[in-house]
């Protein structure tokens, strides 16, 4: 699950030195001419997500504003520029797009006359077409509007108004301000993640703040030293956000002290409500709203608190748990707000100590409502069972619930299969949930020493969705254990474990000449080569002219089936592609020749390591 976000490019960062990526497929964009292209399974992915992009730049005079726009209706576009683009990106500007609307980012042309543009799926294993265009404009410039303090103002920020060198809108306003007051700025917004800059009259950034105040609300707090003409500068974080906000400017208010914990016992339901005149105190410059609750808890001994927002209530609610702090917040052990069912929380806790205990129902956001909680105490856990032989090629399934085995060091449930494999014998795992279950599957795979379980290998989303798939390379002969365990204390329910050989790899052979109106028939399977997220393909060529138009279809009865083609020159991942348009699970592909000369068709499976027969057709039109 991965929201990814600081104020450029976050979801991109990672806990290594930040290489250049590769740039030798540097594609030029030519201004104001739309370019269309393909996300393959042959494209490079990012270290830090296995997400796949591709590389662009363009060329502007100085000092204009390049607006590049990324559209996709086959994945969510990602969108990142500038002026040199490494894996982490934190010279980057970014901005996240949907299937539906696309990633827009504007930017300052720098000296050199160049930007370097990525284009990147959200999610590991998104494929699709996109169209990326670049358009270049005169910069409207930054001017202040006057704003008297103790006010606020509604306004809204839109694609006209002014940007920074990194491409941020901005708002600007001229507050007077007087020596020795301690201000307190607020902006809140709907409809984008709101930043805020303070400016001293001599233009020199003395604060900024994005997230300072209750949920992503920005707040700055600030001692004014002299007395003058400042600026305050209303912005969002990312490229291209826009919308309505209110900015609010005045002096800072203290909080009247939280009320007492309201005691409750175990097994007693209650119910209360979130509201704007909800008692709230602060942390670390953020309000939090939170109605207390007060029980006595036993060391050592796990509950189970449930946090549920009403029938028809929009809350989307928070349960922490902890001690309260000597300036009345709280002191947050344990916390959750997703455990749950949708936007429920679900939280266990095994607390070290016996003692009282304070809970903390907060929100998310700003949403207000209705809720339900309920403490209890959770079911006793019992020893592990003994290791479950698996066989490769066989899929048995397993059920993580409360009242099972226990890892000491999470509190996650687990269950241990072992498998006995020969040194350098590579091997897929896979744990799939099963059903609408909370679970989120995580595997690991190691060996079991005199002392404890050895992990060398562990995922838990590399199969499809929150599913886990382990590549293995055996080390040594031997017998070795996998751990089916969930992503958190809560999470319970059925899955599917099996381990497979991973098929050796086979130098693709040059594509068989594809003939027009006959069927060919074909299959995939072991003899066939892999991409390189374990799909075996096979490949056909054909002669085409400018501007005609072929008809292909593809068909099998035991996969689903992908079509795709490209022109012979252009790199392998760049093809158009169907999955779905011949009916059922084939495929049917209206492809129309861009340039003249030999065209590849690939025939390719949607399901990982599939095999069976398949027939093809091309029809020209």
């Amino acid at each position: 699950m991965r929201q990814h976000w600081l104020g450029s490019v976050s979801f991109f960062v990672i806990l290594v030195a930040s290489p250049v990526i590769a740039q030798s497929g540097l594609r030029p964009l030519t201004l104001g001419q739309p370019l269309q292209g393909s996300m393959g399974p042959e494209d490079p992915v990012l270290e830090s997500d296995d997400s796949s992009y591709e590389l662009f730049q363009v060329q502007a005079p100085k000092g204009q504003m390049v607006t590049v726009t990324l559209t996709s209706t086959a994945f969510q576009p990602i969108l990142a520029v500038a002026e040199q683009i490494d894996e982490e990106c934190e010279g980057c500007t970014a901005s996240v797009g949907e299937t539906d609307k696309p990633a827009v980012v504007r930017r300052l042309v720098p000296a050199s006359g160049l930007l370097q543009v990525r284009a990147n799926t959200m999610n590991k294993g998104d494929r699709g077409v996109f169209t990326i265009l670049a358009t270049v404009s005169q910069p409207p410039p930054i001017s202040a509007r006057s704003l008297p303090f103790g006010q606020s103002v509604s306004d809204a920020l839109d694609v006209n108004d002014a940007v920074t060198s990194e491409g941020t809108t901005i708002d600007a306003y001229a507050v007077r301000l007087n020596a020795e007051q301690e201000i307190q700025l607020d902006l809140t917004s709907d409809d984008f993640d709101p930043k805020l800059e303070l400016l001293t009259p001599a233009g020199a950034k003395v604060a900024e703040d994005d997230d300072g105040g209750p949920g992503t609300s920005a707040r700055i707090r600030y001692v004014v030293p002299r007395a003058g003409l400042y600026q305050v500068r209303v912005t969002a974080v990312g490229s291209g956000e826009v919308g309505t906000y209110v900015l609010t400017t005045g002096l800072r208010q203290e909080l009247p002290p939280m009320p007492a914990p309201i005691l409750i016992a175990l097994g007693q339901a209650v119910t209360g409500a979130l509201s704007n005149t909800t008692p709230r105190y602060e942390t670390d410059g953020e309000e939090i709203f939170a109605v207390r609750y007060g029980l006595r808890l036993e060391g050592g001994k796990a509950y189970r608190i449930a946090l549920n927002a009403a029938n028809g209530s929009e809350l989307d609610p928070k349960i922490s748990i902890g001690k309260i702090a000597a300036d009345g917040s709280l002191e947050s052990l344990a916390q959750d707000d997703d455990g749950g069912n949708g936007k429920n929380a679900l939280l266990r806790y095994r607390p070290e100590t016996s003692g009282a205990y304070v809970l903390e129902v907060q929100k998310i956001g700003r949403t207000n409502g209705s809720y339900r909680l309920l403490v209890e105490q959770a079911a006793a856990d019992r020893a592990p069972l003994a290791s479950q032989a698996l066989r490769l090629g066989e899929n048995v399934t397993g059920e993580l619930r409360d009242g099972g085995a226990r890892l000491g060091a999470n509190d996650t449930l687990f269950n241990t299969y072992s498998i006995a494999l020969r040194a350098g014998q590579r091997v897929n795992v896979t744990m799939e949930k099963e059903g609408d279950t909370s679970l989120d599957p995580l595997l690991e795979i190691g060996l079991l020493t005199s002392s404890a379980f050895k992990a060398l290998a562990k995922d838990d989303d590399g199969g499809q969705g929150l599913n886990a798939r382990i590549k293995f390379t055996a080390p040594s002969d031997g017998t070795y254990v996998i751990r089916a365990t969930a992503g958190e204390p809560t999470q319970e329910g059925a899955y599917t474990i099996g381990v497979s050989d991973i098929p050796a790899s086979v130098v693709p052979p040059f594509p068989a000449r594809a003939k027009f109106g006959e069927t060919i028939r074909g299959s995939l399977g072991t003899n066939d080569p892999l991409r390189n997220d374990s799909h075996y393909f096979d490949r056909y060529v054909f002669n085409g002219q400018v501007g005609e138009t072929f008809e292909i279809t593809a068909s099998s009865e035991s996969f689903d089936i992908s079509v795709g083609a490209r022109q012979l020159d252009r790199v392998d991942d760049d093809y158009a592609f169907d999955d779905d348009s011949g009916g059922g699970t084939n495929a049917k592909l209206i492809y129309t020749v861009t340039t003249a000369g030999p065209q590849i068709i690939r025939v390719t499976t949607i399901e990982e390591s599939a095999e069976g027969d398949y027939s093809l057709l091309i029809i020209k039109k």
